[in-house]
């Protein structure tokens, strides 16, 4: 088993920028505007980020989708985000040959360098939380992030958010029957999300 804790509480921009988009996808621009003005936050299609962030402007990004669509849409459009962003990794990120490379290998040995891979960029994700996984036997990635989960609503969107983006990668680099199962969960008073590679 490996471990990965932050500390710093610095998020990648794509948490909010790749949000953003999957509003626009789901709502349009206008509508999008619209929900973000409502929330408070009219500017920031235009000003969105370009380095690292604070991991409390995700959380409140999160918070006001709930406030303005409720927690079903905005789990929704985490978990879009999520792909969004593994798509963004799969294509600025991974060199294609890694993937390649990575897709010519047998199951267990994929899944074990990509979540190790994921380990080692964990702080670009994880901000003050921590991540762990379990390569052998039955697998499983957790992640306990409680800066960011403070409400069971927040834990149960941010949760989304984080299970597209494990989901997409996995899928796409280790096997696209792949389905993570939620065993354990922050938004139900659980320490972690813990998920089952199944």
């Amino acid at each position: 088993m490996a471990v990965a804790t932050m500390h710093k509480g610095k998020i990648g921009p794509n948490a909010i920028i790749q949000t953003v988009a999957a509003m626009q996808e789901s709502y349009g621009p206008r509508q999008s505007r619209t929900i973000l003005h409502c929330g408070g936050l009219a500017t920031l299609p235009d000003n969105l980020p370009t380095a690292m962030v604070d991991e409390q402007e995700f959380r409140a990004l999160a918070q006001m989708l709930i406030r303005q669509v409720g927690v079903d849409s905005a789990r929704q459009l985490l978990k879009r985000s999520g792909q969004l962003t593994a798509g963004y990794l799969l294509k600025h990120r991974i060199p294609r040959p890694v993937q390649l490379l990575l897709r010519a290998l047998p199951r267990r040995q994929r899944l074990r360098l990509l979540l190790q891979a994921i380990e080692k960029h964990a702080w670009t994700f994880a901000g003050s939380g921590k991540f762990s996984f379990n390569a052998e036997g039955l697998p499983w990635i957790s992640i306990a992030t409680p800066a960011l989960c403070d409400t069971p609503e927040t834990a149960a969107a941010v949760c989304s958010f984080y299970q597209g983006t494990f989901e997409q990668l996995l899928r796409t680099l280790v096997d696209r029957r792949v389905a993570l199962w939620e065993t354990e969960c922050q938004a139900r008073g659980d320490a972690a999300c813990l998920y089952l590679i199944v």
